[in-house]
């Protein structure tokens, strides 16, 4: 039997339409919307700033929406904003705050958060157990909410991305080199009830956190992450043999991955989705061809993979342009990822040599400043704070102010807590 995957035609974010779109969709798909129960709305929300990250989460009216087909459950809404970004505060800058108190749930972050041991396959290929957080174990009915979003770390991010969030956030970190692996090992055992992805406005020419919007009015819902994914691929203009993680799932013999399996439902046919997606634009995800300043430059080795460093630094250059840094003000500085053999002399005395993970490494003299960021994988937060600073045209901690630093020291002293409670509120 065919995997059954509902399009909804919605062209803007009314939380009446969304409703509607989603009754009409659990009923074709026949999925029974609980009135009572605890319902978890697992929401996508990387990160949120309004100069720097305005876009990345799923919107409040969608929320809003899926709260109203809901209604009678107790609802709690829950996110994990990506490594090193205390969720707490992309709340508040996304608006979730305020979006909890209207639909009346419960608001979680789960990186402040207790969590439980599950196993994964046993043909899991990074780990063999994951910890998932204690709300979605106690949820007797889970919505998961992905953001379409383009990617520079994976083909593209939709159902089978937003899974990561359910983990720990130093564990998204670990082997982040091998993304497309660790999302398919996750996938046989963490089923959502109903996914719900916002394409409504998908985010494109960018990283996760970087893309603009690009208006394809529609939701696709579903309750299989690798159907629904093969749909979003669709809807970004992408084959399903370009998709890194679905190519992933064919080799474990995982499916649905491709449009023959599916049996597509809705208001919009494959070919109209196809239309749709003409308009989009994929980033070139290499973060070396990204048209930098002549005195900036990034060496990357050919055996990096696009997953990890590469993809994180791309992200942050996409980044900074949409918030209006300009790089054209920035000192000389050389970016090195992975065994590159000769790196380039510098042309001034005060040139900076950055190392971007343990990996890195090439012969070099002449540079007045050599920086070395540890780790095998370093959280984009740490980029994103870094490598501007070194490059002199921004400091991000100054521009965060301290508001964001009490949110991370906030969510450290709630993570303390969590784990001498057990999670327990």
């Amino acid at each position: 039997m065919k995997e059954k995957v509902f399009i909804s035609k919605v062209e803007a974010y009314d939380p009446q339409q969304i409703e509607a779109g989603i009754r009409a969709a659990a009923q074709a798909l026949g999925v029974s919307l609980p009135d009572q129960g605890n319902a978890l709305l697992h929401a996508d929300c990387p990160w949120a700033h309004v100069r720097f990250a305005p876009h990345p989460h799923t919107h409040t009216a969608l929320i809003e929406g899926v709260a109203r087909a809901l209604s009678g459950s107790s609802l709690t809404l829950a996110a994990n904003s990506a490594p090193e970004f205390p969720t707490r505060y992309s709340f508040n800058q996304a608006g979730y705050t305020l979006v909890a108190h209207k639909v009346g749930a419960r608001l979680v972050a789960f990186d402040e958060a207790g969590t439980r041991p599950i196993d994964l396959s046993p043909h899991a290929k990074v780990d063999k157990q994951a910890r998932l957080p204690l709300p979605w174990h106690q949820a007797t009915f889970r919505v998961s909410l992905p953001k379409l979003r383009g990617s520079t770390l994976v083909s593209f991010a939709g159902a089978v991305r937003h899974l990561q969030s359910l983990l720990p956030q130093e564990t998204q970190v670990k082997d982040c080199h091998r993304l497309p692996e660790k999302m398919v090992d996750l996938l046989p055992a963490v089923s959502p009830h109903l996914i719900i992805v916002d394409a409504i406005q998908a985010l494109h020419n960018g990283g996760e956190l970087s893309g603009e919007p690009i208006d394809l009015g529609l939701l696709v819902i579903g309750t299989h992450p690798l159907a629904v994914d093969v749909v979003c691929a669709t809807a970004l203009g992408l084959e399903s043999g370009q998709v890194d993680f679905l190519r992933e799932a064919v080799t474990r013999g995982l499916g649905p991955t491709s449009l023959e399996e599916i049996e597509l439902l809705g208001d919009l046919s494959i070919e109209e989705i196809g239309s749709r997606a003409q308009k989009v634009r994929l980033a070139d995800p290499d973060p070396a061809h990204y048209p930098l300043p002549k005195q900036v430059k990034i060496i990357r080795s050919e055996k990096a993979r696009q997953a990890g460093v590469s993809g994180s630094l791309a992200d942050v250059l996409f980044l900074l342009e949409r918030a209006g840094v300009n790089l054209k003000s920035a000192t000389e500085a050389t970016i090195v990822i992975g065994d590159v053999g000769q790196i380039p002399p510098p042309k001034s005395d005060t040139a900076t040599l950055i190392f971007m993970d343990d990996t890195s490494r090439g012969e070099y003299s002449g540079y007045s400043r050599i920086i070395r960021l540890p780790g095998r994988n370093i959280p984009m937060s740490q980029l994103l704070d870094n490598v501007p600073y070194a490059m002199k045209v921004i400091n991000l901690r100054a521009e965060l102010g301290a508001g964001y630093m009490m949110a991370k020291l906030m969510t450290n002293l709630s993570r303390i807590t969590a784990k001498i409670t057990g999670g327990r509120s």
